[in-house]
């Protein structure tokens, strides 16, 4: 006879795993057809060195528009609107559906309102329906996730020398790098490490590479525009970023700008509404609501159903787009102004049973007394993220029994799967990366000092100034339905290391005395570190850079023997 838990575990993969064979006549290894009338396009904006590019994703999860998949939230709603409780909402019961302030979904009366999200015509909508209308108002069926690669990304030194915060560094800025970051200089050594430019709500052991949890995330040149708030933010990036096509007195940018290498622009000039050239912020609104699209990619992505993931570049529109290569059914690369794209779409459906039976697992081993359940005190031994033991013990009986944390997992699983996460990893080199020309894994004032010619090969535009997206060649991005925290572990966690341990070098150039007084071992002398006159400091500094170098040192040496 099967005990309680064998009967939990069984339902869940009938019910998860083999119910989609039983309702659906796809076959593994097959993509579920595309209904006509599903509208399941994303759009995202990339801000790329030369100009905006629009990506249009179309994202199917197993059948259905990634949006109309619901979750607890959008199904009180809808209980509550459902007076007659049939499972649709008439024009009677839409009467009590709030606007949520989605500009093309809350115009005009409520029959224009219906029509707009009534995909089958029916006259009524039902709860997915709801569903994508509520997550085109919230936002929340997709999501970006800047993920660091490498703790030099971590440390976001690209924000700290932005004081404009504009999202470019301008040669003045990288001028003042070093008074910018003169307090971040904890053990005030005049070196900065990564240690001390990390963020000052993270710490050591909390480090990336140590937390499986909350993965750290970082800034990223993609943006959606999927609802109100997110084409906003867009198009106060665009007017930060493009400013040779800008106009301030107008708080506008340029048609050109996103005229570059297309063909068929007449939607633009259509969306320059007074004809003067430039799309303010109302006519900018307006077009990103629909705008021209660059790259159109389509993207399946199992959740019930079985069958392999699959991505398709479908097409573009502009020559910015070259060198398209399909790696696999599920991995494209392509190239946009120089800039490296590897797309892949990964199936998560099976961490869900492995969420499950990993907790199961570990229920056992915390169950110290053996008596078939948790206390408060064994069920914190669990290191359950987020979760609370009020909430997972459902009878509130002060007894947790393995049956109740199966009934939670697979409820909470399933609504992180409600989501689908576009992750944006870079493997080109950080700004840090580019300054820390000696590899010490450490800013020196000479460093700093040259970072205006460092970074100026990375200038694309030559616009004398450096964006986010110059400087990150080379994007890794993956396709994916949310997965349980469990499962969320920092990449390349080797890499991620702040390597505080690392031993830095004596000075083996100069003089002795030299490189007795280069305490912090960059390779030069600051006036803190010179130990003799200043007057002295400022006659052997010969090119006035406020660093004694060692063949500054050694031509002191020079200078004494030829007198």
């Amino acid at each position: 006879m099967m005990n309680p838990v064998s009967k939990t575990i069984i339902v869940f993969f009938v019910m998860g795993i083999s119910g989609p064979f039983l309702k659906s006549d796809i076959q593994a290894g097959e993509v579920p057809p595309v209904s006509s009338h599903h509208n399941s396009a994303q759009r995202v904006i990339l801000l790329a060195p030369t100009a905006p590019i629009i990506l249009e994703l179309d994202l199917l999860v197993d059948q259905s528009d990634f949006r109309s998949i619901s979750n607890d939230y959008i199904d009180r709603i809808f209980a509550s609107l459902d007076q007659d409780e049939d499972g649709f909402l008439d024009l009677k019961e839409l009467n009590s559906l709030p606007a949520f302030g989605i500009q093309r979904f809350d115009k005009g009366k409520l029959q224009t309102r219906l029509q707009q999200l009534d995909s089958d015509l029916d006259q009524r909508l039902s709860l997915s329906e709801i569903a994508v209308y509520l997550h085109s108002g919230q936002g929340t069926a997709f999501r970006i996730a800047g993920v660091p690669s490498r703790s030099s990304q971590v440390i976001e030194l690209f924000r700290k020398l932005d004081q404009d915060q504009n999202g470019t560094l301008s040669d003045t800025e990288l001028q003042s790098s070093h008074q910018t970051l003169f307090l971040f200089d904890r053990d005030e050594d005049e070196v900065l490490n990564l240690a001390e430019l990390r963020p000052f709500n993270s710490n050591r052991s909390n480090t990336v590479s140590q937390s499986p949890f909350r993965q750290a995330e970082v800034e990223t040149p993609f943006l959606r525009l999927d609802h109100d708030r997110s084409v906003n933010k867009a198009i106060d990036e665009i007017l930060k970023k493009y400013i040779e096509y800008t106009n301030p007195e107008k708080d506008a940018i340029s048609v050109s700008c996103f005229q570059q290498a297309r063909q068929d622009t007449a939607r633009l000039q259509d969306s320059d509404q007074n004809a003067d050239g430039f799309l303010n912020r109302e006519e900018l609104f307006e077009y990103l609501q629909s705008p021209l699209v660059d790259v159109q990619l389509q993207i399946h992505i199992p959740r019930q159903q079985t069958f392999r993931p699959q991505l398709k570049f479908l097409n573009k529109t502009t020559n910015r787009v070259s060198e398209v290569q399909m790696v696999s059914s599920s991995r494209i690369e392509f190239h946009i102004d120089g800039l490296l794209l590897e797309l892949r779409v990964k199936s998560t459906r099976h961490l869900l049973a492995d969420n499950v039976r990993f907790y199961q697992t570990r229920f056992r081993v915390v169950d110290g007394d053996k008596n078939g359940y948790l206390t408060e005190a064994e069920f914190r031994q669990l290191n359950l993220p987020g979760s609370e033991y009020q909430k997972v013990d459902l009878n509130k009986d002060g007894m947790l029994f393995v049956e109740e944390l199966t009934d939670f997992l697979i409820k909470d699983t399933a609504e992180v799967q409600n989501q689908v996460v576009m992750t944006v990893t870079n493997d080109g080199k950080s700004l840090f990366e580019i300054l820390d020309s000696d590899l010490d894994r450490r800013l020196s004032p000479r460093e700093l000092r040259n970072s205006r010619q460092r970074v100026k090969e990375y200038d694309g535009n030559r616009d004398q100034a450096l964006d986010h997206s110059e400087l990150k060649g080379h994007f890794k991005i993956t396709f994916e339905l949310g997965k349980p925290e469990l499962f969320v572990f920092a990449p390349r966690s080797g890499a991620m290391s702040m390597q505080q341990n690392m031993t830095i070098p004596r000075t083996a150039n100069g003089p002795r005395w030299f490189q007795r007084m280069d305490r912090n071992r960059d390779g030069d002398l600051s006036p803190r570190e010179f130990l003799f006159d200043q007057a002295l400091f400022q006659k052997y500094d010969t090119n006035q850079d406020r660093l004694i170098s060692p063949a500054e040192a050694e031509a002191i040496g020079t200078s004494a023997n030829q007198n």
